[in-house]
């Protein structure tokens, strides 16, 4: 099997030659990118497409920011105006080749990297008209959706906590290279030193207080909440689509139909939006009774922390989560392939995750793993191309 890691550093330099001088061997994980590839049906495809344009004509409706109004308020957020680039629809696919919602995830990584993995591989796009240009393009989009007059040579921001300690910095480093090339300016921060040196008009953000509620995020939500810098996504966005208090809020009975959604495309997020509810003390019994059938993962983190299986928790730890700002969601395995790897046939797990600006699919990738969650520490894992047929 060849040396997937090196044939991706590789890549990725041919791509972007401002990266020859960083230490990629470093920074790109030996499990990161999977040599293989996951095979759907083109229906998946078709129906990934349908349910992230529901979902998000359902966010844009003035009925559904109504019905979100005062929790707006509370949370002392208002529209900016723009959306979220780069976010992702995790899914699992059934025995039916029907896809189950996971989560919504607006600070997403991996599109542009996912990309070059495709472009390695020599792997056609699932979405054929998709390339690094419409990034840039999303990222004017907002800009105007603010009101922001759009300068040729952008001032942007890429943050998180300490960046440069984070897993998929190499990302970092490619967006970097890649708004560059379009003759950007722009730097790579940590998110409390924004605005000190340097001036963005427009922030990438992957940091992940998703409400900006530290007392170490206060600039930043200031700077956001008067718009004078474009950021994206936002707590807005979050708390619209992605806070998974959302995914309680549209499994509750007449809730979708008080916003419209009737026949084919009602039946449709009714069968991808998994029975999801809170947690409270109070029903810990008839929790622990079902725990087989659920999965229980905090309200407000990302990836895969403190996330559990209910076949497999234990009492100390189901009554520690009975005590903590969870959901229990109706539990949907991931689907199972048999792959042939150097060390013989073995079975993995996989789930997808589709990126999408506003209601447009872009790209699809496959997590593949062994274990409870994807984790990208499994030989053979990570990363994978999609082929849909």
């Amino acid at each position: 099997m060849k040396d997937i890691k090196s044939e991706y550093i590789r890549q990725l330099r041919t791509s972007f030659p401002g990266l020859d001088k960083q230490p990629l061997e470093n920074l790109v994980a030996e499990n990161l990118i999977s040599p293989f590839a996951i095979e759907l049906p083109k229906s998946v495809l078709e129906q990934a497409q349908k349910i992230i344009s529901l979902l998000f004509s359902l966010r844009e409706k003035p009925s559904y920011l109504n019905h979100y109004k005062e929790l707006i308020a509370e949370k002392g957020l208002k529209d900016p105006g723009n959306k979220s680039i780069m976010m992702s629809y995790d899914f699992h696919v059934d025995e039916n080749q029907n896809l189950k919602l996971i989560e919504i995830n607006t600070n997403a990584a991996f599109l542009v990297l996912g990309h070059q993995m495709y472009q390695m591989k020599g792997h056609p796009l699932p979405i054929s008209d998709f390339s690094l240009a419409e990034i840039g393009d999303s990222i004017r989009t907002e800009l105007r959706l603010q009101g922001k007059n759009i300068a040729d040579a952008l001032k942007i921001a890429i943050t998180d906590e300490a960046p440069s300690e984070q897993r998929l910095f190499v990302e970092f480093l490619v967006y970097n290279e890649l708004f560059k090339s379009w003759g950007w300016d722009s730097h790579i921060q940590d998110y409390r030193e924004l605005f000190q040196n340097f001036y963005p008009e427009f922030i990438y953000n992957r940091y992940t207080d998703f409400f900006l509620t530290e007392p170490s995020s206060q600039t930043l939500r200031e700077k956001f909440l008067n718009r004078e810098v474009c950021l994206s996504p936002n707590p807005f966005e979050y708390l619209l689509l992605a806070d998974k208090q959302r995914l309680i809020d549209w499994g509750v009975p007449g809730f979708l139909e008080s916003q419209g959604l009737v026949g084919e495309d009602l039946q449709l997020i009714r069968q991808t939006v998994p029975l999801s509810y809170d947690i409270c003390p109070a029903m810990a019994d008839k929790i622990w009774t079902e725990r087989k059938k659920l999965f229980f993962k905090p309200k407000n983190a990302f990836g895969s922390k403190q996330s559990y299986k209910g076949a497999s928790v234990s009492k100390k730890t189901f009554d520690e989560i009975m005590n903590a700002d969870m959901i229990a969601q109706e539990y949907v395995p991931a689907p199972e392939v048999n792959l042939t790897t150097p060390d013989g046939e073995q079975k993995f797990k996989y789930d997808l995750r589709c990126y999408a600006y506003q209601g447009r699919l872009q790209l699809v990738l496959a997590r593949i793993y062994q274990g409870q969650v994807t984790n990208l520490r499994t030989p053979y894992g990570g990363f994978a191309t999609t082929l849909f047929k």
